[in-house]
């Protein structure tokens, strides 16, 4: 009786701990994304050169909300981070092309037009602490 009981228990345990990783496959706003950081010029089709810094995600993870830009069989890979005319974040950005970063994604979507460059753009977002591993 304590063996079944005790298989039981332990099973209601796997499943509560299976239930937050599946939480964690998709992405939602407050969530990270990591990634290498790199900084290109892009020509829009009309001309106009744009500033990207993109990130190349880590972990590409499917958007928790539905998005018609998306792929459904493929989670965006790069994410284009408006910087706009923010001095301060373009400043810091700077300062870390090429090395490992992490954002908290406040606002994006799949990339809808031409001034979005690479898979997703993040509108609203901040720098984190890149984790540790």
């Amino acid at each position: 009786m304590v063996t079944t009981l005790h298989k039981a228990a332990v099973a209601l345990f796997m499943v509560l701990v299976a239930v937050p990783s599946v939480a964690q496959e998709t992405l939602k706003s407050g969530d990270v994304i990591s990634g290498r950081l790199r900084f290109f010029r892009h020509q829009h089709s009309n001309g106009t050169w744009i500033n990207v810094y993109q990130i190349t995600a880590d972990n590409p993870r499917k958007f928790a909300e539905a998005d018609e830009f998306c792929d459904p069989d493929k989670p965006p890979t790069t994410f284009h981070l408006v910087v706009m005319d923010d001095k301060a974040k373009k400043k810091r950005l700077d300062r870390l092309l090429g090395k490992k970063v992490a954002v908290v994604a406040e606002s994006f979507s799949c990339s809808e037009t031409a001034w979005h460059v690479g898979d997703a753009v993040v509108f609203q977002w901040r720098l984190t602490e890149a984790p540790r591993r």
